[in-house]
C-alpha cells in the first residue's frame, strides 16, 4: 500500500453540520447533506451557502436522476441531529418539495439508508447500512426489492465504467466488496453462485472482496473513477483510499490531506470541473468541503 498527498488541495465551505452526499450541479455548485440539521445546502462556487430543501432526519447519500430530480438516503437522524423516517426520498430542487418514494423493501422497513447510485437504465442502487442490505429500485416508487443480503454494515456503492460490477465498503469490516451484475439489479457472486447462495455457506470461496485493510482505516462512501478505481472516504485515519478493480494491497494508494485541513471523518467523494478531474470532499468532524486535483478524471455518472 501507498501513501500520498493530495494536492491543490483547498477549503470551499465550513461550518457545515456534518456534511456528505456531495453532488456536483452543472453550474459548478456543489449540494451537500447535512446528517445533523436534516437540510440539503448547495454550496456557490465563491463557498456561499443557501439551504435548498429542509427535508427532516438525517439526509445522507444523494443523486441525481434520470428526470433531474435528486434522490436522498435518508438514515432517519444520528445523533443530536433531527429525527424522521428511514427511508429514500424525491426532492424537486426548483421548489425544495420532498416526498418519500420508499420505507420499506421486501416487506422489511427500511433501517438507515445510506448511499446510492443510479444506472443507466433509469434505476439506482443504494445501501441500508443498519439494515445489512443493497437495494434496487425504480424512480417511480412501483418497484424496489434487495438484492445483496447479510452483509455487515454496507456504506459506499459505485458501478464499474462499464456497469457491469457493483462495488460497495463495509465500514466496519474495512472492506471493499463487490458483484456481478448481469441484468440492471440481478445480481451474481459468480457464474453459477447466486448471492443468497453465497450466504448460506456455500461455495465460500467465490465470495468477491477486492481488499481489506488492516488498522484504523474504515470506509465510508464512495465513487468510482474513469480508469476504474474505486476511491473510498475513510474515517479515522482520514482520507481518501484508491483501491484498484484488480484487488489487493498492493493496488492500494492513501491519499492524505495536509495537516492544516486533516478531517478524521472524510465520508464522501464527488468529481466534477470541466474534464472532471476535481474531486470534492466532504469532512465531516469539522463540517467542511474542500476540492483538490484528482490525477485522472472521475467516472461520468449516469445522470
Amino acid at each position: 500500500m501507498q501513501t500520498k498527498s493530495l494536492v491543490d488541495v483547498e477549503l470551499v465551505a465550513e461550518g457545515l453540520k456534518f456534511p456528505e452526499g456531495p453532488v456536483v450541479l452543472p453550474d459548478g455548485s456543489v449540494l451537500v447533506t447535512e446528517i445533523l440539521s436534516g437540510c440539503l445546502v448547495r454550496v456557490g462556487l465563491d463557498g456561499t451557502k443557501t439551504v435548498a430543501a429542509d427535508v427532516g432526519g438525517g439526509p445522507n447519500g444523494a443523486a441525481i436522476g434520470p428526470d433531474g430530480a435528486l434522490y436522498v438516503c435518508n438514515n432517519g437522524g444520528i445523533g443530536a441531529g433531527p429525527r424522521g423516517l428511514p427511508g429514500v426520498q424525491r426532492v424537486d430542487l426548483r421548489t425544495g418539495e420532498s416526498a418519500y418514494l420508499y420505507t420499506e423493501s421486501g416487506g422489511r422497513p427500511l433501517v438507515a439508508p445510506n448511499d446510492i447510485v443510479f444506472d443507466t437504465a433509469g434505476n439506482f442502487y443504494f445501501t441500508d447500512l443498519r439494515g445489512d442490505a443493497i437495494h434496487y429500485a425504480s424512480i417511480d416508487g412501483s418497484s424496489i426489492k434487495p438484492v445483496v443480503t447479510r452483509i455487515p454494515r454496507p456504506n459506499g456503492v459505485g458501478l464499474s465504467p462499464a456497469g457491469d460490477v457493483l462495488y460497495w465498503a463495509q465500514t466496519e469490516s474495512r472492506q471493499v466488496m463487490r458483484r456481478r451484475i448481469t441484468d440492471p439489479g440481478v445480481i451474481v457472486a459468480s457464474a453459477g453462485c447466486s448471492v443468497n447462495a453465497v450466504f448460506a455457506g456455500l461455495e465460500p470461496d467465490r465470495w468477491s472482496l477486492v481488499v481489506g485493510l488492516p488498522g484504523c482505516q474504515e470506509f465510508d462512501s464512495l465513487a468510482v473513477d474513469s480508469g476504474g478505481s474505486v476511491c473510498v472516504g475513510t474515517l479515522i485515519d482520514g482520507g481518501i483510499t484508491e483501491v484498484s478493480p484488480d484487488g489487493g494491497l498492493d493496488a492500494v494508494v492513501r491519499w492524505q490531506l495536509p495537516d492544516s485541513l486533516y478531517d478524521a471523518m472524510v465520508t464522501n467523494i464527488a468529481f466534477g470541473g470541466p474534464d472532471l478531474t476535481t474531486a470534492y470532499l466532504t469532512c465531516s468532524a469539522k463540517g467542511r468541503l474542500v476540492r483538490c486535483t484528482w490525477p485522472r478524471p472521475g467516472l461520468r455518472l449516469a445522470y
